[in-house]
C-alpha cells in the first residue's frame, strides 16, 4: 500500500465529518427559526417609489444578536440585488431568488453598523433594516456604494425608525423618533 493514501484517505475522512457536521448546524438552524415563516412577497401595489439602490445583501440576523444569522427561504445566503423604496414598504429583489418584501408596518428601525457575521466593513458602511418577522424582530443588513443616502430613502419612509448617525461599537444602533435609545 502507498504511504501516502492512509494520510490522503483521513483527510478525506476528516473533510467529510466536517461537511455532515455543517449540513446538520444547518439544518438545526433552520428547525429552530420554523416560527419565523416566509419572507412576505411584494403585493400587486407598493406604492410610490422614494428610491432604488443597487446593493449587497449581507444577512439578516435576529436583532441585536449579529452572529445569528436567520436562514429562512431568501434570506439565507449573501446576493446582490437591488432595494426598492416604496410608500408601502422595501422590496430586496435578491438574486437567486423571489423578491423580498419589508411592510413599512413592520420596521422598527434603521441604521448605520459596521460588521455583521462575517462581513466588516468601515465605519457606517452598512445599513441596517430593523424588523418583525413572524413576531421576532431581525436586522437587514445592506452594503450600498451610497449607505447614506439608502438611510437617508428608509429614514423618509418609516420617521418612526429614525436612523441613528452611526453604529456605536460592534452592535448596530437604533434611535426612537423621540431622540432616545429603544429599552
Amino acid at each position: 500500500m502507498d504511504e501516502r493514501l492512509i494520510p490522503a484517505l483521513v483527510v478525506l475522512a476528516m473533510i467529510a465529518i466536517a461537511f455532515t457536521f455543517m449540513a446538520l448546524g444547518w439544518r438545526n438552524r433552520r428547525r429552530r427559526q420554523k416560527h419565523l415563516d416566509v419572507v412576505p412577497v411584494p403585493p400587486a401595489e407598493i406604492g410610490a417609489e422614494l428610491g432604488r439602490e443597487r446593493v449587497l445583501y449581507v444577512a439578516t440576523t435576529l436583532a441585536e444578536q449579529p452572529l445569528e444569522r436567520v436562514v429562512v427561504e431568501g434570506l439565507a445566503f449573501r446576493a446582490k440585488g437591488e432595494v426598492r423604496i416604496a410608500r408601502n414598504g422595501v422590496v430586496l429583489d435578491l438574486r437567486g431568488s423571489q423578491p423580498a418584501f419589508i411592510p413599512t408596518a413592520d420596521i422598527r428601525g434603521v441604521g448605520l453598523a459596521s460588521w455583521t457575521i462575517d462581513h466588516g466593513v468601515e465605519d457606517g458602511g452598512l445599513v441596517f433594516v430593523r424588523w418583525e418577522l413572524g413576531g421576532t424582530a431581525v436586522d437587514t443588513y445592506l452594503r450600498s456604494e451610497r449607505s447614506q443616502e439608502l438611510l437617508d430613502a428608509l429614514t423618509e419612509l418609516s420617521p418612526a425608525a429614525a436612523a441613528a448617525a452611526k453604529a456605536e461599537g460592534s452592535a448596530p444602533t437604533t434611535t426612537t423618533p423621540d431622540g432616545e435609545a429603544p429599552e
